[in-house]
Parts: C-alpha cells; sequence; structure tokens
C-alpha cells in the first residue's frame, strides 16, 4: 500500500501546471447507445483521439449522475461541469478511449445511493463493459468521482468473476463517510474485498465535502478495505484555484478545480503502468 502527496502551485488564483494539453481539434465525438434492458438504454458520449488507443477509460460522474446526453451530444450543465466530464477530452489526449456514462434511461430523474450499489446498476454497466470492448479491445477501466464512485466500486466487485468485468478502476474523491441529508451511502456499502485488479485512489487534500475526507487516513482506510486488489496506491493532490462552487461541488478542491490537467496526467500515467 501506498500514499502520495502531489502537489500544484497556486499564486494569486492561478495555477502553475507542469504540462499543458495539446491542440484538440483531431479528437472525435460521437454519442452511442446501448440496450441494457428490454426497453432500456444507455448512452455514453465517446471521445477518441487519431492515436492508438492504450486502454478504455468509462467515465461515471457524481451527482444524480443523470447527464441528459441527447442524440446530438448536449447534456445536463450542472453535471457538465463535474471534474470527469469536463476533463474528458484531456483524458482524451492522453491516449484512452473515453466514454461518458449517462443513467439508464430509465434513470433519468437521477440516481440515489440504493440505485448506484444495486445489482441492476451493476448488470447494466456490464453491457456498456461488453460494448466498449468491443470497439477498442483494449483493457477497461471504470472510474468515479464522489457519488461516481459507489457505481463503480458496486460494479467492479458484482462483475468480479463476469468476462466484460473491467480490468481496473479508478475512485477519486470518494464516497467513504455519511453525512445526514446529503449522502447516506458509501462505497464501505459494497463488497470491497471481492474488487480483484488494480485500484488507484485520487483525493484533494483540501476537500471540504464531508461525503469524501481526502486525507491520509480515510485513504488508508479504504486501502486496507481493499484487501483482494491486485495493486492499489492513494495518491494526494494539494493546491488549485479558488472554489466557485460549494465544498461538494465540482468546481472545489472536491473536483481538483484548476489542477485538472495534473490529475489527468497523474491517473493517465497509473493506467498505463498498471
Amino acid at each position: 500500500m501506498m500514499t502520495r502527496i502531489i502537489s500544484s502551485l497556486a499564486i494569486a488564483g492561478f495555477v502553475i501546471l507542469p504540462l499543458s494539453f495539446p491542440a484538440q481539434a483531431d479528437l472525435k465525438t460521437e454519442v452511442v447507445t446501448v440496450e441494457v434492458r428490454p426497453g432500456v438504454t444507455m448512452r455514453y458520449l465517446a471521445v477518441t483521439d487519431s492515436a492508438p488507443v492504450k486502454a478504455a477509460l468509462i467515465l461515471l460522474p457524481g451527482g444524480n449522475g443523470a447527464l441528459k446526453i441527447t442524440p446530438t451530444g448536449e447534456m445536463s450543465a450542472d453535471l457538465g461541469l463535474n471534474f470527469l466530464i469536463r476533463s474528458r477530452n484531456e483524458f482524451a489526449l492522453q491516449g484512452l478511449y473515453v466514454a461518458a456514462l449517462d443513467a439508464a434511461s430509465d434513470q433519468q430523474a437521477g440516481m440515489n445511493g440504493f440505485v448506484r450499489l444495486s445489482r441492476q446498476h451493476a448488470q447494466d454497466i456490464e453491457k456498456i463493459l461488453f460494448d466498449v470492448k468491443q470497439r477498442t479491445n483494449a483493457r477497461l477501466w471504470l472510474i468515479g468521482t464522489s457519488a461516481g464512485t459507489l457505481s463503480v466500486a458496486n460494479a467492479a466487485s458484482r462483475l468480479a468473476q463476469s468476462p466484460s468485468r473491467p480490468y481496473g478502476i479508478i475512485l477519486t474523491s470518494t464516497q467513504t463517510a455519511i453525512d445526514p441529508g446529503h449522502c447516506g451511502k458509501t462505497v464501505y456499502d459494497a463488497p470491497l474485498v471481492d474488487i480483484k485488479g488494480p485500484v488507484l485512489i485520487v483525493s484533494h487534500r483540501d476537500d471540504g465535502c464531508a461525503c469524501s475526507p481526502g486525507g491520509t487516513a480515510a485513504g488508508a482506510k479504504l486501502l486496507n478495505a481493499l484487501s483482494g486488489a491486485s495493486a492499489k496506491e492513494h495518491k494526494i493532490f494539494t493546491g488549485g484555484d479558488p472554489p466557485l462552487s460549494s465544498a461538494c461541488n465540482a468546481r472545489s478542491p472536491h473536483g481538483y478545480f484548476g489542477i485538472e490537467a495534473n490529475v489527468v496526467k497523474t491517473i493517465a500515467e497509473w493506467i498505463e503502468n498498471n
């Protein structure tokens, strides 16, 4: 088990990042609709670069998970700001096939923790994993942020024996604590011991959301619970821009506001090395 703290420098509201991304003109975006149950579909927004695909990364946003992706690729303005969703192009520029996943068509009013931790939700995600595998023939990774980590932990544990199981998972701003009236479920409500692949935990040291404490103690507890993982590490980030949202929303340390490039690069490198 390993925890690393990664810093980004913030001066007078500006963030100095150790890298920059190339132009995004070569990115291709398409909307994919998959029937997951009779009469029920899930959509994802696929983003790819022209370079060969290193791995496939399925993004599960926080909040209620309903991106409300239209056939032409528009989505919910609120969840469009989610850390993973607003960073989708940057992930693609790291050589990843990116699939920003919407809630199922019968959950467009939004998912709560009970839905995210359900067998049905895991089975729906299994259909998406199968579809992406057929398109890419690449290793499949699930990544979730905030409430999206419930979906990822649930799917990875329930699908551990499935031919379409994810190769590995990334948990960012992991929901590990209950805050009455705000978050009533945590990743510990999933059988974490059943997760067998590599697991990366990503946190911000100054995450002020009560649902997702970002320090070493919370990370160490989660690493211990992931006793079946083939590899595991906790990376803690610092720095960023002054928050423009409340503590549990996207434009704050909870959403790696201002240090997205550094976080994306670190995650992509971990995927490539594991």
